[in-house]
Protein backbone atom coordinates (compact mmCIF):
# COMPACT_ATOMS: atom_id res chain seq x y z
CA UNK A 1 0.00 0.00 0.00
CA UNK A 2 1.22 3.46 -0.56
CA UNK A 3 2.09 6.19 1.88
CA UNK A 4 -0.18 9.43 0.65
CA UNK A 5 0.99 12.99 2.21
CA UNK A 6 -1.41 15.15 3.55
CA UNK A 7 -1.61 18.90 5.11
CA UNK A 8 -3.88 19.93 7.54
CA UNK A 9 -3.93 23.83 8.41
CA UNK A 10 -3.69 22.90 12.75
CA UNK A 11 -1.49 19.83 12.75
CA UNK A 12 1.06 20.43 9.73
CA UNK A 13 1.80 17.16 7.00
CA UNK A 14 1.21 14.10 7.81
CA UNK A 15 1.45 10.90 6.35
CA UNK A 16 -1.36 7.67 5.85
CA UNK A 17 -0.73 4.27 4.46
CA UNK A 18 -3.86 3.95 2.12
CA UNK A 19 -5.17 1.68 -0.50
CA UNK A 20 -4.69 3.13 -4.46
CA UNK A 21 -7.90 2.48 -4.80
CA UNK A 22 -9.41 4.38 -1.18
CA UNK A 23 -10.63 7.69 -1.26
CA UNK A 24 -8.85 10.73 -0.32
CA UNK A 25 -8.99 11.97 3.16
CA UNK A 26 -11.43 15.01 3.53
CA UNK A 27 -11.38 15.58 7.62
CA UNK A 28 -8.31 15.01 9.99
CA UNK A 29 -8.91 12.43 12.33
CA UNK A 30 -6.43 13.74 15.40
CA UNK A 31 -8.15 17.40 14.82
CA UNK A 32 -11.07 17.17 12.69
CA UNK A 33 -10.11 19.53 10.11
CA UNK A 34 -10.14 20.16 6.56
CA UNK A 35 -7.27 18.29 4.64
CA UNK A 36 -5.62 18.73 1.02
CA UNK A 37 -3.89 15.42 -0.29
CA UNK A 38 -0.50 16.79 -1.46
CA UNK A 39 1.67 15.39 -4.51
CA UNK A 40 5.21 14.17 -3.03
CA UNK A 41 7.69 12.26 -4.75
CA UNK A 42 7.90 8.38 -5.00
CA UNK A 43 10.76 6.29 -4.11
CA UNK A 44 11.43 2.73 -5.17
CA UNK A 45 14.51 0.61 -5.21
CA UNK A 46 15.31 -2.30 -7.88
CA UNK A 47 15.64 -5.87 -6.35
CA UNK A 48 16.43 -8.73 -7.49
CA UNK A 49 17.92 -9.90 -10.99
CA UNK A 50 17.78 -8.90 -14.50
CA UNK A 51 19.54 -5.13 -13.38
CA UNK A 52 22.94 -4.13 -14.26
CA UNK A 53 24.66 -4.21 -11.14
CA UNK A 54 23.65 -8.10 -10.59
CA UNK A 55 23.61 -9.54 -14.26
CA UNK A 56 25.27 -7.37 -17.21
CA UNK A 57 28.12 -5.89 -14.83
CA UNK A 58 30.10 -9.35 -14.72
CA UNK A 59 31.77 -11.20 -11.71
CA UNK A 60 35.13 -8.92 -12.64
CA UNK A 61 35.19 -5.35 -11.09
CA UNK A 62 37.54 -4.38 -14.40
CA UNK A 63 34.82 -5.92 -16.91
CA UNK A 64 32.94 -2.15 -16.43
CA UNK A 65 35.56 -0.33 -18.07
CA UNK A 66 35.32 3.17 -20.38
CA UNK A 67 37.20 1.14 -23.36
CA UNK A 68 37.13 4.79 -25.46
CA UNK A 69 40.07 5.37 -24.08
CA UNK A 70 41.80 2.13 -25.38
CA UNK A 71 40.71 2.54 -29.03
CA UNK A 72 41.70 6.13 -29.01
CA UNK A 73 45.56 5.37 -27.95
CA UNK A 74 45.55 2.09 -30.70
CA UNK A 75 44.72 4.27 -33.59
CA UNK A 76 47.81 5.81 -35.16
CA UNK A 77 47.20 9.90 -35.07
CA UNK A 78 46.37 11.01 -38.44
CA UNK A 79 49.08 12.73 -39.30
CA UNK A 80 51.38 9.83 -39.44
CA UNK A 81 50.68 8.80 -42.86
CA UNK A 82 51.10 12.01 -44.40
CA UNK A 83 53.50 12.53 -47.26
CA UNK A 84 54.71 15.57 -45.56
CA UNK A 85 55.61 14.29 -42.81
CA UNK A 86 57.99 11.78 -43.92
CA UNK A 87 59.41 14.60 -46.37
CA UNK A 88 59.98 16.87 -42.68
CA UNK A 89 61.88 13.98 -41.14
Amino acid sequence: MPIYEYECPKCGRFDVLQKMSAPALEVHDVCGSKVTKLMSASSFAFKGSGFYINDYGGKNPGAITDRSKDKAESKPSPCASCPANKSAA
